[in-house]
């Protein structure tokens, strides 16, 4: 995983200072293993820029609110993701996120259901599900290389993977580095109770769901676990 200053974390991102501000001091920025902040202030990982386009291109269909949750409570739905996609750039690979049951009062889903894969995998994933209201996707593997992009533009090196699956032999190379960048941003939010209550609520949502096609500890770092 690569280091960014929050310069260039916001150049890639195309957001400006008092736009990110704003977000984050609203509660909508929901970052790598579902921390709202970064270790020490102003130095962010490469992973956190897909966590924030992934945010960014979900609010358009659930919300701020919703798309801050699932970012922030699913990360190993959308690093599985980020993951495949790496290992298999032929294909492409989405988060998606189904409404499921229809709440006539508050004219909404009654459960948001969340899984990734290609579009296969998804479509199977939703196939049987009697009371689905319909299912969106965000593209993982567009969002991986318009970053990309961005970075090449901006003189940024971003060629390195932004992650692997548990089944690469490069995985276990950047465990301890991982572990070490989650207790050092538990840390810092448990400093900030606003922040710590904030995500602890998120946590206790019963209105989000994942499938279980992937497991949660499949990639066992999460604020959720360590907070």
């Amino acid at each position: 995983m690569q280091a960014l200053t929050r310069e260039q974390f916001l150049e890639l991102l195309g957001l400006t200072s008092g736009a990110f501000d704003q977000s984050q001091h609203s509660g909508h920025v929901a970052l790598a293993f579902g921390t709202p902040l970064p270790a020490p202030p102003g130095r962010y990982l490469d992973l956190d820029l897909v966590a924030m386009a992934v945010n960014l291109g979900l609010t358009p269909s659930v919300g701020r609110e919703n798309a801050t949750a699932i970012v922030g409570g699913f990360f190993h739905q959308w690093a599985s993701a980020v993951a495949h996609a790496e290992v298999d750039p032929s294909q492409e690979f989405f988060m998606a996120v189904a409404g499921v049951g229809w709440d006539a009062v508050k004219r909404s889903p009654k459960l948001l259901l969340v899984t990734n894969g290609t579009l296969v995998q998804i479509t199977a994933d939703f196939r049987d599900r009697k009371d689905l209201v319909g299912f969106f996707t965000v593209n993982i593997s567009d969002i991986i290389r318009r970053l990309r992009a961005n970075a090449q533009k901006a003189g940024i090196d971003l060629s390195r993977p932004f992650f692997f699956p548990p089944d690469d032999p490069r995985f276990d190379d950047i465990l301890t580095q991982v572990k070490r960048e989650l207790q050092a941003r538990v840390a810092r939010i448990r400093r900030d109770k606003k922040k710590l209550a904030v995500a602890r609520a998120r946590g206790r949502r019963q209105d989000i769901s994942a499938l279980p096609r992937v497991k949660k500890n499949t990639y066992p770092f999460e604020m959720q676990a360590a907070a």
